[in-house]
């Protein structure tokens, strides 16, 4: 290898560390989002005499047929909502029931797999008294489930998936 070509190829080096450097420099110092959409699925689960049915239009959630959620084999979508979640600040919607869905973006965190949402999500009871509440953190587009709330005959299941 000739000197020229040696010197090239140090300088490429040189200039391919700089660019890596200031790629992780400019990655880091992005702010993870301060808001998020949610939207928050309402299910009514229930067990029917047979194999049961799980209502096309909810998609393929596999979770629904694992343990908890599989102790009732018929879903039916009541609803969709589409909230956009503010850092901090609760966000609501009444649900079918009369209770109210309380959901807030407590926490935005992004590592090498990428960003991760951790949310508080609370039903609250007329006066606003907490009646189930929970945290979870997850990943986008990966829908979790949250139920419990006895509804006609079967129970009201929450899907949550975050964009």
């Amino acid at each position: 290898m000739t000197r020229l070509a040696c010197v090239r190829f140090a300088l490429l080096e040189v200039l391919l560390v700089l660019v890596s450097v200031l790629f992780v420099s400019h990655a880091q110092a992005q702010p993870p989002p301060q808001t998020v959409t949610v939207e928050v699925m309402v299910l009514h689960a229930t067990t029917q005499p047979g194999p049961g049915t799980i209502d096309p239009t909810i998609g393929n959630m596999p979770q629904l047929r694992r343990p908890p959620f599989s102790a009732y084999n018929s879903y039916r979508l009541i609803g969709k909502q589409s909230l956009t979640l503010v850092r901090g600040t609760p966000t609501q919607f009444t649900m079918i029931n009369g209770r109210v869905l309380q959901v807030t973006l407590m926490n935005v965190t992004v590592g090498p797999q990428g960003p991760r949402y951790e949310i508080a999500a609370a039903i609250l009871q007329p006066g606003g008294v907490p009646f189930l509440s929970t945290r979870v953190t997850s990943p986008p587009n990966e829908t979790f489930f949250v139920a419990g709330q006895q509804f006609q005959g079967g129970v009201i299941v929450l899907g949550f998936t975050l964009h």
